[in-house]
């Protein structure tokens, strides 16, 4: 690749005290030079003139299901609906394609005219067809639907099924494409259509939740066609044993493609009411579900730092937080050498936040969901009520000296959406600053997969990762106007915006 000059634009690296940048020069797939305000630049070497617009390190998104959410843009999505009827009339509408399966996904009861949970069972999805299996999984991946054909190609193995009512739980909603196998050529095409969509968000990195399966068909697009984004792997905690036997440890891979770690899912969501919470639920005497015991997560870890793997443990409720760390003490210090990270970690007591700083813990956080669920008489304060303004307090483990990184959980992706979330929390405990707020989506999330040397910033030897931006972010108020116009991954044009 020859050497590339980025001239005629304003260089963003948002750091407290930044140089001003002139331009930049790539080589190589990395950032070679970089020429501070009134610098000559070479004649003779190749330009690319940016017209005046602004430049920013590349997006990385820390918790995303991407191929996961190319196979929902090859389903019925049900994201746009605003009652249980619009999406029972989607679903019929699957009826006249002829894939086997009648799959709707995204629904979002939240935003619906009426919330009809409470008929929302095998026997409404029947309606819609009694000889193919017909279902209806939530937004958040944690609860679906069935009608009685699909319930009877369930295996009776899998837990945390309501056979009587057709609803799904936890680890049977969150693995229906192993439950119902996606093929080969579908999966290859979830891959393209993840990765435009990432690229069209200015995402240049993601840290991908996954399965082996999947880990070694992103090796194969690799090697056949290369990958246009940075992979970093992290695979379901029931392959731990596959992870063991194949003898990897986090780092396996190269600067596209990397097994990062393993992913524990420790709690539910707050949607499916299925997040361990200290209290109950409004109008329901539920306090959540934790999925495994200390004494069973304990061995988890102690088999992760034996083997060199660092944990992504889902907790979103204060209890199942407190769990976690409650397990973690027995084996951690104070420099939690692997960088383990807690995922989510909505709601938290002030004990957990003083544990997490102890242990160096990682905050790995979702502002989108700020703007999605957590506004006043969003899903949050109807089923937490006051609660509500104390999830996702960015600012105070922020200022706990405890890092806190950004991801979307790709609901839905979109770091520019996620961020004004942050911007405008109901509350001063979760509320960012503009340069905060950005370095959580670019700087930060390269220290969780120990590449803070080589991404998510604007300097010399680092990759070539980097997003163009019609409009300044750090003067806009509504970041929902900003286009992204030309994203680069390793100095190469991945996304440019059609005129």
């Amino acid at each position: 690749m020859e050497p590339t000059i980025l001239c005629n634009a304003h260089f963003i690296s948002f750091r407290k005290h930044p140089h001003r940048i002139h331009a930049i020069l790539i080589h190589n797939g990395l950032i070679e030079k970089i020429y501070l305000h009134r610098e000559r630049l070479p004649r003779h070497v190749k330009k690319i003139d940016l017209n005046g617009n602004y430049v920013i390190p590349g997006f990385i998104d820390s918790h995303t299901h991407l191929i996961a959410r190319g196979i929902e843009l090859q389903r019925i999505d049900l994201e746009d609906c605003r009652s249980l009827d619009d999406c029972l009339e989607k679903l019929r509408s699957g009826l006249r394609k002829e894939d086997e399966v009648v799959f709707g996904s995204n629904w979002d009861e939240s935003t619906w005219n009426t919330p009809r949970l409470d008929i929302l069972n095998r026997y409404t999805l029947d309606k819609i067809s009694k000889r193919r299996p017909v279902i209806m999984r939530r937004i958040c991946g944690h609860f679906a639907a069935a009608n009685t054909k699909a319930l009877h190609l369930i295996p009776k193995k899998w837990r945390m099924v309501n056979r009587k009512n057709g609803h799904l739980y936890e680890d049977a909603a969150l693995n229906l494409d192993k439950i119902f196998p996606v093929d080969n050529s579908a999966l290859e095409r979830a891959i393209e259509l993840g990765i435009a969509e990432a690229t069209a968000k200015g995402i240049t990195s993601i840290h991908e939740i996954t399965n082996p399966q999947r880990f070694r068909l992103l090796q194969m697009v690799q090697r056949n066609r290369g990958l246009k984004i940075r992979f970093a792997a992290y695979i379901k905690s029931k392959y731990l044993g596959d992870v063991l036997s194949s003898g990897m440890s986090s780092g396996f891979g190269n600067e596209m493609l990397r097994f990062a770690g393993i992913k524990v899912y420790l709690d539910g969501s707050v949607g499916a009411r299925t997040a361990a919470f200290m209290r109950s639920y409004e109008r329901i005497r539920t306090r959540g579900t934790i999925l495994l015991s200390i004494q069973k997560l304990s061995n988890i870890i102690k088999t992760a730092n034996d083997n060199g793997i660092q944990l992504m443990i889902h907790t979103i409720g204060d209890r199942a937080v407190a769990h976690a760390l409650k397990a973690f003490k027995k084996h951690i210090g104070k420099s939690n050498p692997l960088r383990h990270r807690l995922e989510h970690v909505e709601k938290l007591d002030s004990s957990s936040i003083r544990h997490m700083a102890a242990m160096n813990m990682i905050a790995s956080m979702q502002p989108n969901f700020v703007k999605r669920w957590q506004q006043p008489g969003g899903l949050y304060e109807q089923y937490l009520a006051e609660r509500y303004r104390e999830m996702n307090c960015f600012r105070r483990l922020l200022d706990a000296g405890i890092k806190v990184i950004f991801g979307s959980d790709c609901m839905p992706l979109g770091p520019l959406y996620g961020i004004q979330g942050a911007l405008t929390h109901p509350s001063p405990c979760g509320r960012l600053d503009l340069i905060d707020a950005f370095r959580m989506y670019t700087q930060e999330p390269a220290f969780a997969t120990f590449e803070e040397d080589k991404k998510g910033t604007i300097d010399t030897g680092r990759f070539a990762d980097l997003v163009i931006l019609d409009k300044n972010p750090l003067t806009e108020r509504n970041l929902d106007t900003i286009k992204i116009v030309i994203v680069f991954v390793g100095g190469r044009i991945v996304y440019r915006k059609q005129c």
